[in-house]
Parts: C-alpha cells; sequence; structure tokens
C-alpha cells in the first residue's frame, strides 16, 4: 500500500477501520484458546496500522499510546510482568481513544451541510 496516494482523510478512515477489526480480532483471541493464526493475523494488522499511523502526525501521541500498550500486553503474556487482563483492559482503551479520535478528526473534516 503506497500510503502518499491518499488525503489524509482517506487515511484517517483507513486507520479507524484498521483499529475497529483489530480490536474485534483482538476481543475474540482472548476469549477463546491462543490460536497461532489469529495472533499472526493481529500481528500483520498492527503492522498496516503502524503504516497508516505513521502518515498521521497529529494522532502520534494516541497512536505512541496504542504501541505502549501493546508492548505492555505483550511482555504480560509472557509472563515478564503484570496482570494480562490489566494490560489487556488498558490496550483495548488505547485502541478505542485512538478509533474515537480518528473519528473527531473526520468529523472535523467534514464540511457543514447547508
Amino acid at each position: 500500500m503506497n500510503i502518499k496516494e491518499f488525503s489524509p482523510r482517506v487515511v484517517t478512515f483507513k486507520l479507524a477501520a484498521a483499529l475497529e477489526q483489530y480490536e474485534l480480532d483482538l476481543r475474540a483471541l482472548t476469549e477463546g484458546w491462543l490460536d497461532a493464526d489469529a495472533f499472526r493475523r493481529l500481528q500483520q494488522e498492527f503492522g498496516a496500522m503502524r503504516v497508516l499511523g505513521a502518515a498521521l502526525p497529529r494522532l502520534s501521541v494516541s497512536w505512541v499510546a496504542v504501541m505502549v500498550s501493546r508492548n505492555r500486553l505483550l511482555r504480560s503474556l509472557c509472563g515478564r510482568s503484570g496482570s494480562v487482563l490489566a494490560a489487556l483492559q488498558e490496550h483495548l482503551a488505547a485502541v478505542e481513544g485512538l478509533r474515537a479520535r480518528c473519528l473527531r478528526m473526520m468529523g472535523a473534516q467534514t464540511p457543514a451541510l447547508a
């Protein structure tokens, strides 16, 4: 995907949609057995979101919160630190917060209807 071909509005929409799918897949993975294919899919989704997030500097603080919370989640899953449930809740909150910022940013760019 060549991100430079898209306007910031389109990239913001794509990121919001990717965050929604990522959250759904993450919740599905945590509700059942840890599935290697599902985990690999989450890794791929996160890689695609990383490209989109890098193209939107106005969302960098929220994007960093997602990356940090994901790192904490992965570390807790490996048994290296803290509660997995707390790390998962923190990560989901960061993902939801970034998606909300994307939606607000898109709404702010919408022209007013006459």
